[in-house]
Order: structure tokens, then sequence, then C-alpha cells
């Protein structure tokens, strides 16, 4: 199925819009994606995939990969070096006449901001993610060495790094506030390093990102499978957006609408399977090429002229050959 890998984490710079369309229920017009069972949000894998077809890597700056109906007519491709980066991103990514090799899946969500009473945030992720995270590094062989039956929560408790700056000590005893919630923490150093040495991959080891880092470390917070849910489905940005008549200056009929946003500072990742040959490509040639986005900003959704959908992309190089076509 594929020869190498990568693990393509997602760090929410700018709220993210990956719009679903229209709600079907609820009271957001214009929400984000979510997985049917869980409620938990998502990307959808060719979502995924378009950004990175479409994401400017031409030899100018200014010139684009993106693979239209008006590719072949495109301007851009008199230059020798663009016109090279358009069919390379066509062997891999697919063109109109045809699909690409590599496989992209959804992004799941790692782990989510939450504003806290002290320590202004944090990050909260629960066993249920952390499972789904495991496996999936387990699937192209790249397993973490924690141990998940360590992680038992019940609904009004938490485990943090003793480290924390979100821990409140009252009457001998040590909680974290998270929105309107009280839980009483745990201090597990053990549990928290050996997740946080996997989750602190998804950004850069620059002195741009060594606060965050850090904060990262300290700050990361387990909560329950129940907790978790909750606060991703309760807790996002909703904002209230109009459309004003030029005429009047005031609100136009039926221009009044309210959109969903991941919070600035979420954590997704998703898989990239690379197969061992694809277009007289080598998985080598390939992963060498993916590899362009490696610590680069791209805009993902919607809302783009807003200022919204910018995250950045760090990318992980995972096992070697695990599954093969059948």
């Amino acid at each position: 199925m594929f020869e190498k890998s990568l693990v393509a984490y997602i760090y929410a710079e700018t709220p993210l819009h990956p719009g679903s369309g229209t709600a079907i229920s609820g009271i957001v017009d214009l929400p984000i994606q979510r997985e049917r069972h869980t409620e938990f949000p998502m990307i959808q894998g060719s979502s995924l995939k378009g950004v990175l077809r479409n994401a400017p890597k031409g030899a100018k700056r200014g010139s684009s990969i993106a693979l239209s109906d008006k590719c072949e007519n495109c301007p851009k491709k008199e230059n020798e070096e663009v016109k090279e980066n358009c069919d390379i991103c066509g062997q891999i990514f697919g063109t109109q006449e045809g699909v690409g090799g590599i496989s992209v899946t959804d992004a799941r969500i790692l782990a989510f901001p939450v504003r806290t009473l002290k320590g202004v945030f944090g990050w909260i992720t629960c066993p249920l993610v952390l499972g789904r995270y495991k496996r999936d590094l387990s699937f192209i062989n790249t397993s973490p060495n924690w141990n998940l039956e360590q992680l038992n929560i019940e609904d009004k408790k938490v485990m943090i790094h003793g480290n924390s700056t979100l821990k409140v000590e009252l009457e001998g005893k040590k909680y974290v506030y998270i929105e309107d919630l009280q839980l009483e923490a745990e201090e597990r150093n053990d549990v928290l390093q050996s997740i946080t040495s996997e989750i602190i991959k998804a950004l850069p080891v620059n002195n741009a990102y060594k606060d965050i880092r850090e904060k990262l470390t300290k700050d990361l917070v387990i909560v329950s499978d129940d907790v978790f849910r909750d606060l991703v489905s309760l807790t996002t940005e909703v904002v209230t957006r109009i459309k004003i008549d030029p005429k009047t200056g005031t609100v136009q009929t039926g221009g009044l609408w309210s959109e969903e946003y991941l919070p600035t500072d979420t954590i997704m990742y998703s898989l990239i399977l690379i197969p061992s040959r694809l277009n007289n490509l080598k998985s080598e040639e390939i992963t060498k090429k993916l590899m362009i986005y490696d610590g680069k900003i791209l805009q993902i959704g919607g809302d783009e002229t807003v200022g919204k959908g910018f995250a950045l992309i760090k990318l992980v190089e995972g096992g070697d050959k695990n599954v093969e076509k059948s």
C-alpha cells in the first residue's frame, strides 16, 4: 500500500474554518467539519490534499502549482522551473486527466486550546484521542512508548505535569479550572512527559516557537473522553458576520449569519502515505518534494481574505513499508 509515510502536523496560527456547508441543525449557520459519531473536529483529507496541491511553491514569488482547467494555458508555465514544479505536482497529486498516487488521511484533533483561570490557556486531550494517535503512528511503524492503561480518568479529574502553570492549590488539593469546570488535578510527570515528547513534534525547533513549545510541555491537560467531547463541542469560536448594503449602509436582507472556527493554537495531524513508485518518481523523490511544505504556513479552509485559516505545517517522517495491496 505504501513505501514511506509522513505525519503532517497542523498548528493553527489563526482561527480555522474547515466548513461543512449549511448547518442541518443547531444555532451556527456555517459549522466546521466534525466526525459524526464523536463530534470531534476534523478536516477532510480531500481538503488537505487540495491545500497541498494548490499551495504556492513555484520558482518565483506568486507562482502557483494549482492544477485547474486553465492549467495548460497558464502563463506562469512559460517559466521552465514553474512548469517542472507543475508537472511534478500533477504526478503526485493528480491532474484533470488522472488521479495522483499519494494518500492523505483526514486530519484528526490532537490537542485543543481552552481558556483557564490560571496560566491564560492550556491544551486538552483525552485517552480516546491519544489512543487513536498511537494507533495511527503504529500504522506507519512509529509507535510511541506510552501506556494507554495509565490513562484512566474520571470526569471530574485531570492529569497534569508537575510544572503546569494552570494548577491552583485549594485546601491542600490541586485543581485546574477550565472554562466553568473545576477539575481535581493529579500530577503525573512520567505520563505527561512521554506524551508531550510526541506532540511537541508539531512545532519547529527554533526561537520563534520556543515559548509555545515550553508551554505545551507544561500545560497539556489530559481530561476524560466525555469532558473532551463537551469542550470541543461547546468552546469553539462562533462569530456573527454581516453584509452591508452599500446604498443604505445597513445590513442587507439575509446578510446576517454565524460561522464556527477552530481556535488559534489548535493542533491536528494527518498521515501522508507514499507509494514505492509513482509515475516514474521513486518514494524518496516524492518524499523530498513533499518536504518543501515542512515549516511553511498554508491556508486551510474558508475566509482567507479576513485572515482566517493560516496554519503551520510540520512534516515528520514515519516508518517504512507497512501494508501491501491485496
